[in-house]
């Protein structure tokens, strides 16, 4: 009994050296996405309910500058305005998307079998929504050619986690499936 019970628990640094390195990688790329993912588009949410308060420009606080430098210092225009679909955007990345990112890095880095369904959850989730921001983006509506470089350029981050998420969490569900 005793034995099975020393055989079952796993110090933190017996977890990290069973970690792969590319796994660690992945779920220090899964807590950067949430953070920045999570607050521009939080911020963004906030500047919808009042644009006094959380205003968006070159020279107001740190994250309104941030999301003005965000949307190419202001040349898309759009995202200055609040309308439904952009809206509807940053409230998904805000309260969803970054929060599944934030949980699918702790699930790695912790190597938890639940990790696996909530892993694949948020790479098919970004996947879709990313393609759609990618289709609509550049084959919507008239766009300059930097709202096109600029949608393209923002695709990559969210394609490459998916496509490193999803085949890691298929190929290597064993590593996961050991503990609770």
């Amino acid at each position: 009994m005793e034995a099975s019970r020393a055989h079952t628990s796993n110090t933190p640094s017996q977890q990290a050296q069973k970690r792969p390195v590319a796994v660690t990688i992945l779920a220090g790329y899964s807590l950067a996405l949430a953070i920045v993912t999570g607050l521009p588009q939080l911020y963004y949410v906030l500047f919808a309910i009042n644009h006094q308060i959380f205003p968006i420009g070159p020279h107001v606080n740190f994250l309104g500058a941030l999301w003005y430098g965000y949307v190419a210092n202001g040349q898309q225009g759009g995202y200055l305005q609040v309308d439904p679909g952009s809206l509807a955007g940053g409230i998904e990345d805000a309260f969803m998307m970054g929060p599944l990112y934030f949980i699918t890095g702790l699930g790695l880095l912790r190597l938890r079998k639940w990790v696996f369904p909530v892993g694949l959850i948020t790479g098919a989730m970004i996947f879709y929504a990313n393609l759609y921001f990618l289709l609509s983006g550049t084959l919507g509506s008239p766009h300059t050619a930097t709202d096109l470089l600029t949608t393209v350029l923002s695709s990559i981050p969210y394609f490459v986690y998916s496509f490193w998420l999803i085949p890691t969490l298929l190929l290597r569900r064993s590593l996961f499936a050991q503990l609770a």
